[in-house]
């Protein structure tokens, strides 16, 4: 049941229109920072902290890795933004040629980050043991994933295989619900 209200609060923050009235490069980063605040009320460093039991101690260093790693985040997550709203903003004025260069730069995108993720695991190894950090890119991730989910679900393909869910799930009720 509270995966369910989770995703739901998740829903409702990321149906909001009003997050990407921004420009694009400070948009994602204040995207992440809603759904953080939203579905935690705390700030991402206040999350990640508290979730991980950071003791005060590892703090200072944990801190310095986390927002290093934010920051060379940023760029490969606007670029992921930037190539996704190519995608949904020209997808009917595109051509195989297009389409296929641009699906090439969002694999290749999606390798930069799984690269970047690589190097500060061994970084947060180090910093909080190998538990903890496991435990920092799965959280990670989850937010990340999150905002993906709200950047896809407005891509013209994504949204016909969500009408038509929509309505092959409505075929299937019994009559009067």
């Amino acid at each position: 049941m509270s995966k369910l209200m989770l995703m739901t609060m998740l829903g409702t923050l990321l149906g909001s229109a009003a997050l990407f009235g921004q420009d694009s490069s400070s948009a994602g980063m204040q995207l992440s920072e809603d759904v953080v605040l939203r579905l935690f009320g705390r700030t991402r460093e206040t999350v990640f902290t508290e979730l991980l039991r950071v003791g005060r101690s590892e703090q200072p260093e944990f801190l310095e890795v986390f927002y290093a790693y934010a920051e060379e985040k940023m760029p490969v997550a606007q670029m992921r933004n930037l190539l996704l709203r190519t995608y949904n903003e020209k997808f009917q004025a595109l051509d195989e040629p297009m389409l296929q260069n641009l699906t090439k730069n969002i694999l290749k995108n999606d390798r930069e980050f799984v690269d970047l993720q690589t190097r500060y695991y061994r970084r947060m190894i180090k910093v909080i043991g190998a538990n903890r950090a496991a435990m920092f890119f799965q959280l990670d991730n989850y937010l990340d994933q999150s905002e993906r989910l709200y950047l896809q679900t407005g891509l013209p393909f994504i949204r016909e295989l969500e009408t038509g869910r929509r309505i092959a799930a409505t075929r299937l009720q019994p009559p009067g619900h």
